[in-house]
């Protein structure tokens, strides 16, 4: 079952999305992918969001998500200001983060991001 975890960030503002399984999972090499649409969707792979980012891909190795305990099963999202330009309207976000490996898709977190004014 997913773990549900919400948050909330201001429309210009710089912040994270920590997140530990429950129970625990050893993550370590998983390939993990955050997705941050105007509002939740419910299958995967449906809809082009408008925030994503990934886990030990793109430039160097920096791809906004961050596993800090493999073995424990947690991670951080890192969010910026410049993920959106212009940033984000005022209103409610829903965003899941899927394991992508081949034989094992799965949604392993899924929430609301609240962005304030």
């Amino acid at each position: 079952m997913p773990v549900q975890a919400d948050f909330s960030l201001g429309s210009l503002e710089d912040g994270s999305l920590t997140v530990g399984l429950t129970p625990a999972a050893n993550i370590s090499g998983w390939a993990l992918q955050f997705t941050l649409w105007k509002r939740q969707q419910s299958v995967s792979g449906s809809v082009s969001g408008l925030i994503t980012k990934s886990a030990a891909s793109g430039f160097n190795n920096v791809s906004g998500i961050n596993v800090t305990n493999g073995p424990g099963g947690v991670f951080v999202v890192n969010l910026n200001r410049f993920d959106v330009s212009g940033g984000l309207a005022p209103g409610a976000y829903g965003y899941r983060v899927e394991r992508m490996d081949s034989g094992n898709a799965t949604i392993i977190s899924l929430g609301y991001r609240l962005v304030k004014d």
